[in-house]
């Protein structure tokens, strides 16, 4: 108990023994007289209830006075914190004691204002806090609310904090509280030293550790500022370096940390024993060898001679744990088993293998799907019921799962079944919200001001169809575009899509003609692996060209009038991608070729293939190489269509450019006539956004590179356009939601840049 607590009981004991001693000496000098108490009064309460501190009172009529008791029920009344101070009157009758309790009231709290606040929400540290309008106010709430103000900015890094109570009474006897909040600066690390290191420089365990020092990318990460937990990470992270380049004994003896007289700085010092390096100089098995011992060699990533390694160790114990777990043994166990030689400095290695029981899949049980149907889940689950239980496969169930986008967690256990080789397979999981509705406007050099809405369900119905209906209207724009896809498509391991379009458009500054087209197709995706897909798909539209100036081109007049197009296209993908939407890891490349000729008076053949790679950097960073190339050619003496022909610029192409802002123009009539082959090369870095991890958002820095080509001529990097730009992207609930700053770096005099755009609906 603090000093101010005991002098607080100390002052309550004294006022309520002097209040209470009349009574006591009364008692004493009628030696004999009526010493029960036939009554109880309390007096000076108004906001709480008389009743409520009776309650609190264990003294009770018919009972003969007693001072101990009546000293407890003064403490009990205090430790209510309702009042401020306490005194029990006597009066002595020929009937017996009469004792008044009388109360001084702490104010009731009027109003709460938080004042300073810029760090921390003030919605959600109010919900922490004791004091709140319509309670009493007292000092030990005032106190732990002032510790619980500080603790929150302390994990912040705020070691200036200070709070300040402020009191307003009112005339109705009521109070108005102000806790002023002088946050000061975030404290940072200044300075991370490390002692007794030798094998390794003060830069190498300086990049090993999470915490750094005070710098451009320190802040930008947030990890200059002070954190104990991230303290205690960083230990574990130093040992874990000695212990993975063979250091068996070293250790961190301590953690020095001291805080400047400011408050402005922290100094960080590690104190290290090393050790020397041990040598692996045998490996061996023991226990149950499953399936054989070669096999299990094979994923032992140790080898005799070599440093020992706790990360080869672990990766070592994990493969033979789920190759054991391939043959059925559901909770197998590796114990690694040591024999240290102090004196040679090496270590003799004993993997001791415990298989357990061979166990079956008795059922799966699935709960969590308020809105997904069971066939969704179990169609992706490749540990099926009655077979036996393998580890590859369970893990391959839950990648599957998350892969869907549908499910913000999937968890997966394996209580025991109704016989010994059995188990249940219980799969928890915690849907997302798969729907969403958008509805924006923005800005283009093309378009002026435009609106663009959209509804998308990921889940329709709850059996996994992706439905979506979208819309785009603007001064030289009207789109519709709805579609819908089964990835079972008659319950069988195939997809079918269906899309329907209605697209007008009246860039006649731009294109110098007016277009209006309507179609729809249906398409078929055949896996024919886990990550390899074949997909066909037909296409057909009716397309308007009008509204061509008289003095435009021969080529532009050619496509006047109405054209019909029946496209069948085919297409091979490979995707290794972790998520559809946010990917952090994986690849994909896709290579495709479409025919036009089935149907319609169009003839042509387009390629393209397209592809990107997702490398997770540590930290949330994320970078994302990605390329794309496109050709197309006219056969059978038709010429190309101008509305195929190829234009870059914008998001999904060469950012910093606008729609037709990369394109190729009739030299004397300047209007866009488009390429037949584009290339594009890109390279994005995702990055967390400092304070704003939690809440969906990340940043995004990018360069680009693309060029188009006509008929006649090759790309090259002498007409390439190139770019580079950053951005923000939200992944709000109801889809992701981008801005891009885009600077053209390399351009030809009728490019069309745009510096701004609006993504809504669509990630980078």
């Amino acid at each position: 108990m603090k000093s101010t607590q005991w002098l607080a009981v100390v002052f309550f004991m004294t006022a309520s023994f002097f209040s209470i001693s009349p009574l006591l000496a009364d008692d004493i000098s009628t030696n004999g007289g009526n010493k029960q108490v036939v009554s109880i009064n309390v007096t000076g309460n108004h906001f709480i209830e008389t009743a409520a501190i009776m309650d609190k009172i264990r003294s009770k009529v018919g009972q003969k006075i007693d001072k101990r008791r009546i000293s407890r029920d003064v403490r009990r009344l205090f430790a209510t914190g309702f009042f401020a101070d306490i005194s029990v009157l006597g009066v002595v009758k020929k009937d017996g004691r009469h004792l008044t309790y009388h109360v001084k009231e702490n104010p009731m709290i009027a109003s709460l204002t938080l004042d300073g606040l810029h760090a921390v929400k003030e919605k959600d540290l109010k919900l922490k806090l004791k004091l709140k309008p319509g309670r009493i106010f007292n000092k030990p709430d005032l106190d732990r609310d002032i510790r619980t103000i500080r603790r929150g900015y302390l994990k912040k890094g705020f070691y200036q904090i200070e709070v300040d109570a402020l009191r307003k009474p009112r005339d109705d006897g009521r109070v108005d509280v102000t806790l002023k909040v002088h946050e000061g600066d975030i404290t940072r690390i200044k300075r991370v030293r490390f002692i007794g290191n030798e094998s390794f420089s003060n830069s190498e365990l300086a990049k090993t550790i999470a915490s750094r020092q005070s710098g451009l990318m320190a802040w930008f990460k947030d990890r200059d500022v002070f954190n104990r937990d991230r303290l205690k990470a960083d230990r574990q992270l130093i040992l874990q370096r000695y212990l993975n380049q063979g250091y068996l004994d070293a250790k961190v003896e301590s953690t020095l940390v001291s805080l400047s007289s400011d408050k402005r700085s922290f100094y960080i010092t590690f104190s290290i024993h090393e050790g020397t390096q041990y040598e692996v100089s045998s490996i061996k098995l023991e226990g149950d060898i499953v399936p054989d011992r070669d096999t299990l060699m094979d994923l032992v990533h140790l080898h005799v001679g070599e440093l020992y390694s706790l990360e080869k160790m672990r990766n070592s114990i994990n493969d033979i744990t789920i190759r054991v777990g391939d043959e059925g043994y559901a909770f197998a166990t590796v114990t690694p088993l040591f024999q240290r030689n102090i004196d040679a400095h090496t270590v003799g290695l004993t993997f001791d293998i415990e298989k357990g029981k061979e166990v079956y899949i008795e059922r799966i049980e699935i709960s969590g799907n308020n809105k997904t149907v069971d066939k969704v889940i179990r169609r992706e689950l490749r540990q099926q019921e009655g077979a036996r239980f393998s580890s590859t496969k369970l893990e391959d169930s839950k990648k599957r799962l998350k892969r869907l986008s549908l499910f913000e967690d999937v968890r997966v256990s394996m209580p025991k079944g109704s016989a010994p080789d059995k188990v249940r397979m219980k799969v928890e999981i915690d849907e997302k919200s798969t729907g969403s509705f958008t509805i924006g406007a923005g800005f283009s050099q093309l378009e002026k001001v435009f609106v663009r809405s959209s509804i998308n369900e990921r889940n329709f119905l709850g059996k996994g169809y992706n439905a979506r209906v979208s819309g785009e209207v603007g001064a030289r724009t009207q789109n519709i575009d709805a579609s819908m896809t089964d990835p079972f498509f008659l319950d069988k391991n195939l997809s079918a899509s269906i899309n329907v379009f209605k697209r007008q458009t009246r860039f006649q500054s731009f294109t110098f003609f007016k277009e209006n087209s309507f179609g729809g197709g249906f398409g078929i995706g055949i896996p024919i692996t886990d990550h390899f897909s074949y997909g066909i798909n037909y296409q057909f539209s009716n397309t308007d060209i009008f509204d061509i100036p008289a003095n435009s081109s021969l080529i532009l007049q050619s496509q006047a009038g109405k054209q019909t197009t029946g496209e069948l296209t085919q297409s091979l993908t490979w995707d290794t991608r972790d998520s559809i939407i946010t990917p952090k890891e994986g690849s994909f490349l896709s290579g495709s070729v479409g025919i036009a000729g089935a149907g319609g008076i169009n003839k042509f053949v387009q390629s393209s293939i397209t592809g990107g790679s997702f490398f997770a950097m540590g930290d949330n960073f994320t970078l994302n190489p990605s390329f794309s190339v496109r050709y197309i050619h006219g056969y059978s003496n038709r010429a190309v269509p101008i509305f195929r022909r190829f234009s870059m610029g914008g998001i999904g192409s060469v950012r910093g450019f606008d729609q037709y802002g990369v394109t190729i123009r009739d030299p004397v009539t300047g209007e866009v006539i488009g390429g037949n082959k584009t290339a594009r090369a890109s390279v994005n870095l995702f990055f967390p956004l400092p304070y704003m991890q939690t809440a969906g958002f990340r940043g995004l820095t990018f360069a680009d590179i693309g060029s188009v080509a006509d008929f006649d001529n090759t790309l090259t990097l002498a007409t390439a356009r190139a770019s580079v730009g950053f951005g923000i992207e939200w992944l709000s609930p109801i889809g992701p939601v981008g801005l891009v700053w885009g600077f053209a770096l390399r351009k030809q005099p009728d490019d069309i840049t745009k510096t701004f755009e609006f993504a809504l609906g669509s990630t980078f």
